[in-house]
């Protein structure tokens, strides 16, 4: 567990199904008996406080699929009954009051409607109450909906038995769940660009046999000069524990302003949020168990709270991060959030890996075909291909076999394993010398090879810790540590001290077995106690 204060998220949307077992169809029959008897059909919007805040509430009705039994005295079919309360802001719940029995059939043809009755284990009459709203905790639904039904019958003049909606079933569910956090623009950007999170988690899974992950990015409409304006990232079932491995339902990641985002940065809705959403649909259609909403709530805060970690955000309360509106108060989290390593690099670095010992071994007709694959685009034909790098066919399947891992043949288009080794491979075959094997060499020489091969490697969570990067030109045989982490230069500063920093980065890198001579002689580029960037050189910067 982590030794910091993180921001407590916020519920957002809820949707799900309490069962009401104990009594049967009582409940029901009770609503209906208030709503027929007591308004006559319709409640009207009536304002009541309710634990000090005020709420509009309703009461109406509608018609249901269900025939009625031969011992219901409705002709026809049954009714359905809904409740609404709207509090302040957009805090809200609606709850769709349904009766359950065995045997139900459809008014119209007789067809049988299957419900949790029909089971030999369960009584053979509920009454179901399916709920959806937001901006309000789980629990806090099936309190609201008994203090509401109270109001409701005070105003008619009648009694409720209240304790009817008490027992919540465990067969009850929730279907759909999210919880939220608003961060300053500027900061949340870090989360949707190209080396976000969200970016590099799709990526990661992207590359997995049999994945269906899928990145959605909008920027249309009226917000086309907003960064982020809508980006989801969906991720199934299948691929959650990919990102987090004690993590086994499938979700989505959402980074989303209002349909015409705020031009005021003092307004709230100036700012993004950032929410993690658990959806029925991406977990094989199984809902999630009323009881196991405490289990719901953890993982959506730990996916939520590690992937704002590794986009380089900080996650504490009392900073500059977060930003207060009517439902989100930026307030310290009563639990500690579980830390977990970035999966992302684990996997960069295996691909840099692969990258550099399958170039430095390449042929002459490897690098022809490497070389026509970035000038006329991935996802040729093997003969186009072929014909591009004039080189013959089977000289093109033997470099397939030799380079699997970096290019694949998928279904007749020939194209790059990944978006990064397509990347990597079109900045070397763009650069002005561009032999292949020579930038090879010379990346291999400087990070031996091994340099970000393991995730928990020393200078890599050295680099977490102060949300730098290591770059390398390979044309001008530069070498950049960047650093996003504001530093002091004096000792009474109270940000850390970009020589102590710095001498922190040598530590590591020595510890990793690495020539310390490379790290020496790199720049260094850092932001200083006012958010100004500044560039030095490592060797001078250290002792």
């Amino acid at each position: 567990m982590v030794g910091v204060t993180h921001v407590a998220t916020s519920p957002h949307e809820l949707e799900g199904n309490l069962n009401f077992f104990e009594n049967g169809l009582s409940p029901y029959w009770a609503i209906s008996k208030l709503l027929f008897h007591g308004f006559d059909g319709y409640s009207g919007e009536m304002v009541r406080e309710i634990a000090g805040e005020e709420w509009t509430i309703n009461l109406k009705y509608q018609k249901s699929g269900i025939a009625p039994r031969p011992q219901d005295d409705v002709e026809e079919r049954l009714y359905e009954f809904r409740i609404g309360a709207y509090g302040d802001g957009e805090r809200k719940a609606n709850f769709h009051v349904r009766p359950r029995f065995a045997g139900m059939e459809h008014y119209e043809d007789g067809d049988e409607i299957t419900s949790p009755c029909d089971s030999d284990d369960l009584p053979n009459e509920a009454t179901n109450v399916k709920l959806s709203g937001s901006n309000l905790e789980p629990e806090t639904y099936p309190v609201l909906l008994r203090k509401v039904l109270q109001e409701l019958a005070d105003e008619a003049g009648m009694g409720i038995n209240l304790n009817h909606f008490t027992t919540i079933h465990p067969t009850s569910n929730i279907t759909t769940y999210e919880r939220y956090v608003r961060i300053q623009r500027s900061m949340a950007e870090k989360y949707v660009r190209s080396t976000g999170s969200l970016r590099r988690l799709f990526e990661l899974l992207a590359q997995r046999e049999g994945s269906s992950v899928v990145y959605k990015a909008d920027n249309s409409g009226p917000n086309t000069d907003i960064v982020g304006y809508n980006h989801r990232l969906i991720i199934p079932k299948a691929d959650a524990r990919e990102m987090i491995p004690m993590h086994s339902r499938g979700k989505q990641l959402k980074h989303y302003h209002p349909e015409y985002v705020h031009g005021d940065e003092e307004d709230a809705m100036h700012h993004p949020k950032v929410g993690v959403l658990l959806k029925k649909s991406l977990n094989k259609s199984r809902s999630f168990a009323w009881s196991d909403r405490e289990g719901l709530r953890r993982e959506i805060d730990e996916t939520l709270i590690n992937t704002l970690r590794w986009s380089d955000i900080p996650v504490g309360a009392g900073g500059t991060t977060f930003i207060a509106d009517d439902h989100f108060d930026a307030a310290p989290a009563e639990e500690d959030v579980e830390f977990f390593e970035d999966p992302t690099p684990e996997i960069e670095a295996k691909q840099d890996a692969l990258l550099i010992t399958t170039l430095r071994d390449m042929t002459e007709a490897d690098v022809d075909f490497m070389e026509a694959l970035v000038a006329d685009g991935s996802g040729q034909h093997p003969e186009d291909l072929a014909s591009n790098a004039e080189r013959g066919i089977s000289t093109l399947y033997r470099f397939l076999d030799r380079l699997d891992g970096l290019v694949r043949n998928d279904n007749a288009a020939v194209e790059f394993t990944s978006r990064k080794i397509e990347q990597e491979i079109a900045g070397i075959v763009e650069s002005a010398e561009h032999r292949i094997e020579n930038a090879a060499d010379r990346a291999a020489k400087l990070m031996n090879v091994n340099v970000r091969q393991s995730a928990s490697s020393a200078f890599q969570k050295w680099m977490q810790t102060y949300a730098a990067t290591f770059d390398f030109d390979p044309d001008s045989d530069e070498t950049t540590v960047r650093i996003d982490t504001r530093l002091g230069e004096f000792k009474s500063s109270s940000y850390p001290r970009v020589e102590d920093v710095l001498q922190e980065a040598k530590t590591a890198w020595v510890k990793d077995s690495r020539d310390v001579a490379d790290l020496l002689e790199a720049s260094v580029e850092w932001l200083n106690a006012d958010g100004d960037r500044r560039r030095g050189r490592v060797r001078s910067l250290t002792r």
